[in-house]
């Protein structure tokens, strides 16, 4: 009876309750992530479960603006040049549908070969719990479990990123020794 008489608190109520009411999205059995799909700034199209079919996916989100971000792609293009075949390493931009345009024009001045899938909406960020921070680096077994996350990037970082792919790519890329 009270929230007829009110419908603004029974819509905020509704809207409050919508995270424990409605399902999440649903990943594969056994993965920590559902599949998502992204266009590239080459125009092709990226889907995280076909780049899993192929083994281990390393992402990074990065920025045009991001100054750290800017650090790192060089040692992301090299290691995505090093491991071909082995690890997909997928550069999500994170630049504003105003500033994408930027993108294309950037890798190609700078010779990177990456894959870069655009989230001007923000909607893969979101799903992975980036919170806004770039640059933001995580990598995913086979099986679409994730065995690491970095936030940032200073001089070094790359080194223990290589250690992390090293080791990963040993065991198979299922991230379990032995």
């Amino acid at each position: 009876m009270i929230l007829r008489a009110m419908p603004g608190v029974a819509a905020a109520l509704l809207l409050a309750l919508a995270p424990v009411l409605l399902p999440a999205p649903v990943a594969a059995e056994g993965r920590a992530v559902p599949d998502w799909s992204l266009p590239c700034a080459d125009g092709s199209r990226v889907s995280f479960d076909e780049a899993l079919a192929k083994g281990p996916v390393l992402i990074s989100f990065w920025a045009t603006w991001c100054r750290p971000c800017l650090k790192e792609l060089p040692h992301l293009n090299t290691l995505a040049a090093e491991t071909k075949g082995r690890l997909t390493v997928l550069a999500v931009n994170v630049d504003s549908s105003k500033s994408v345009s930027k993108v294309r024009p950037f890798l190609k001045a700078k010779g990177y070969d990456l894959i870069v899938p655009l989230d001007t909406a923000g909607d893969l960020s979101r799903l992975l719990q980036v919170g806004g921070m770039v640059p933001f680096l995580v990598i995913y077994d086979p099986d679409g479990q994730e065995v690491y996350r970095h936030v940032g990037y200073k001089e070094g970082d790359e080194l223990e990123l290589q250690k992390v792919v090293d080791g990963l790519l040993a065991t198979g890329g299922d991230g379990d020794e032995g």
